[in-house]
């Protein structure tokens, strides 16, 4: 959510109070206030326990969302019609290229904007008479037009949680329990613990990790998010959240999945020994068996000699 709040600049004398706001928007103010919690709500102006919108913002939020149906009008197989119809229900001043256009009465707008025909009264045929007959020859109908489609954009996309310092499995825990759909990348990496060289699994990317959310009125409010333990905030870029492209998500589950184990030495490291007999002396790593231990290669009354130590009592040389 993006404050507006200066103390030492005065509330400008046009603004708009929270119940206006919601009014102008169709909306609840409760709404309202979830789509602030989301960062794609109008940016609030704020003084005190005072709270005002600028209509600019309110504005602002109205191009947008205009913007986003004339792309899909644009998309659609027949932008003008919906556009016809959408004039027609509004009661829009028709441009003289609309007045030309006709809507099928089957056309498929959509919702709130819909185009409804009402029903037209048909007349009782007169009853039949014993001396004449007479059958008239009715054309046949018309072939209904197709139905008009809006191709809509999805309203469900990935967006980046910060978690607080080391809590990151926590946080993944806590929004899955609340039935939120997060992913968190990870790595294998070999450490030290208690002297013994064991291989770990840490975040790729420290106090990071996605959730997949919900923009539209249908889907499951984003309030909780901040609340939940483990979670810091939802990152975002200026008043909207950040959102991550599908795309980068794929690829790194996949690079998740084909990512080896990083090792704590290479080949050919310097290495010194920590603690035994041999402890302080220099030597080169030349491999890890598969029980942990390590093959060295150290300098012993000017002769190299070849040993096997646990990888836990080296630490790299430097």
């Amino acid at each position: 959510m993006q404050n507006k709040d200066d103390r030492s600049t005065p509330i400008p004398a046009t603004t708009l109070s929270a119940p206006q706001v919601a009014d102008r928007m169709g909306l609840t103010t409760r709404q309202l206030q979830d789509l602030r919690l989301r960062g794609i709500g109008p940016p609030i102006v704020q003084r005190g326990l005072s709270i005002h919108y600028l209509p600019a913002d309110v504005q602002e939020i109205e191009r947008h969302e205009a913007a986003m149906l004339i792309e899909q009008m644009l998309a659609s197989a027949r932008p003008l019609t919906l556009l016809r119809a959408m004039a027609d229900h509004a009661g829009f001043k028709l441009s003289p290229i609309l007045q030309q256009v006709n809507v099928p009465t089957e056309s498929v707008v959509p919702d709130p904007i819909s185009v409804s025909t009402p029903p037209v009264p048909t007349e009782e045929a007169p009853p039949a008479t014993d001396s004449v007959s007479l059958v008239a020859e009715t054309e046949p109908a018309p072939a209904t037009p197709p139905a008009l489609t809006v191709i809509t954009s999805p309203t469900t996309a990935w967006y980046l949680v910060h978690t607080k310092p080391r809590q990151e499995e926590i946080a993944l825990a806590n929004l899955e329990r609340q039935g939120y759909e997060c992913y968190l990348p990870q790595m294998r990496i070999e450490r030290i613990r208690r002297r013994k060289a064991e291989v770990a699994t840490e975040p790729m990317f420290p106090r990071y990790l996605f959730i997949r959310l919900d923009s539209s009125d249908q889907g499951k409010s984003w309030s909780p998010i901040r609340s939940t333990l483990g979670v810091s905030q939802l990152v975002h870029f200026g008043a909207r959240a950040a959102k991550v492209d599908d795309m980068l998500v794929n690829l790194l589950r996949q690079r998740e999945r084909a990512l080896p184990t990083e090792a704590m030495f290479h080949s050919g490291d310097s290495v010194v020994i920590s603690d035994g007999p041999f402890a302080g002396i220099e030597a080169i790593y030349q491999t890890v068996e598969a029980e942990r231990r390590a093959f060295i290669l150290l300098e012993v009354l000017s002769k190299p000699v070849s040993m096997h130590i646990d990888a836990g009592r080296l630490r790299k040389a430097g």
